[in-house]
């Protein structure tokens, strides 16, 4: 893509079960406005994370009702998640004048029935969050500001989950945001916290919180892990390479070695998973009380916070596109026909 001279922007309202989320806020679209977006909201996006349609309003939002207005032509689609599948007629109507959607599309979803290709074969470019190569501290780094949360709401989750004795250890694995935040998380409950990652550099940083610090080795690592993870009551798996599947660590055998009522969270799920048999949005109950669980929406349980840190991304997303020394354009050309 070119340098960004699109500047209609259409919120839409988010149609999973559950999901609370809105891809603007009222703040943010006060700073679009200043820099000549023009946004649409979709009645009640906002409701959910407590923005009313009148707070849209009252910072020059108009509302909308996708199934009847005419939308804009050339327009920008920001969403949270790509639509459940029972929306199709109503995502028909919002796609025929969409030139540029942005949002956690799902790239890996194995049921996804290629629905961005679909969307590309229709003129749309797609920005796939989950596809962007950004640093943790990169302002537009949706995926991180959702981990954040994600790994600090799981690691409270499985607390709550585990119903053995006292927990002797919780292992992490992944040096991204949600396994940095679980591990926080657990330090703060003074529990015994091991990370597993794959570079040294992060060993300082996380002995500093008094976190033991792994290094994954190349050779024998189902050997190394399953030595390692023996006596751990908590696990939580976040590990994840951008652009591709994420890596299986923790299989059949591993499971069998753990104490009993280990409580497992598999938040890389939607790419693939780290631990044999996970799948998404499911609790599976093994012998011994040993359980595997994921919930892929963890930041939907604070979705007015959520969604606060969400639209900041979105901001900074769309300042980078409409310049001409963008680091996205790059990035978002590559997607196409991923």
């Amino acid at each position: 893509m070119d340098k960004l001279t699109l500047k209609n922007i259409v919120v839409v309202k988010e149609t999973r079960d559950g999901e609370g989320r809105v891809a603007l806020t009222p703040s943010t679209v006060v700073k679009l406005s200043e820099i000549n977006f023009k946004v649409m909201v979709e009645k009640g996006a906002g409701v959910l994370a407590g923005f009313s349609d009148s707070d849209y309003k009252q910072v020059g939002a108009d509302i909308i009702d996708i199934t009847k207005d005419a939308l804009p032509s050339n327009c920008i689609t920001l969403r949270v998640k790509r639509a459940d599948s029972r929306y199709s007629e109503r995502e028909a109507k919002l796609l025929l004048n969409t030139k540029l959607m942005i949002g956690f599309l799902d790239p890996f979803d194995v049921n996804n029935e290629n629905h961005i290709k679909k969307w590309q074969s229709q003129g749309i470019q797609t920005c796939s969050l989950e596809l962007l190569s950004l640093t943790s501290e990169d302002p537009k780094n949706a995926q991180a500001a959702m981990s954040r949360f994600a790994g600090r709401l799981a690691m409270l989750d499985a607390l709550k989950k585990y119903q053995g004795d006292r927990i002797k250890n919780v292992a992490i694995f992944g040096t991204g945001p949600a396994g940095i935040n679980a591990a926080l998380t657990a330090r703060k409950h003074n529990l015994s916290v091991t990370i597993f990652g794959r570079r040294s550099l992060y060993r300082q940083s996380v002995e500093k919180c008094k976190i033991e610090y792994l290094v994954l080795p190349n050779l024998n690592q189902k050997e190394f892990i399953k030595k390692h993870i023996s006596n751990s009551n908590i696990i939580l798996t976040a590990a994840r390479i951008i652009g591709e599947n994420s890596p299986l660590l923790i299989d059949q055998d591993c499971i069998k070695s753990l104490p009993d009522n280990t409580v497992i969270v598999d938040l890389s799920t939607g790419e693939g998973g780290n631990v044999l048999g996970s799948q998404k949005d499911k609790t599976i109950l093994f012998e011994r009380g040993i359980t595997v669980t994921n919930l892929s929406g963890y930041p939907k349980m604070n979705p007015e916070e959520a969604s606060i840190d969400y639209s900041d991304c979105m901001l900074h997303i769309l300042m980078d596109l409409i310049t001409s020394k963008s680091v996205l354009k790059a990035q978002i050309n590559s997607q196409q026909n991923h």
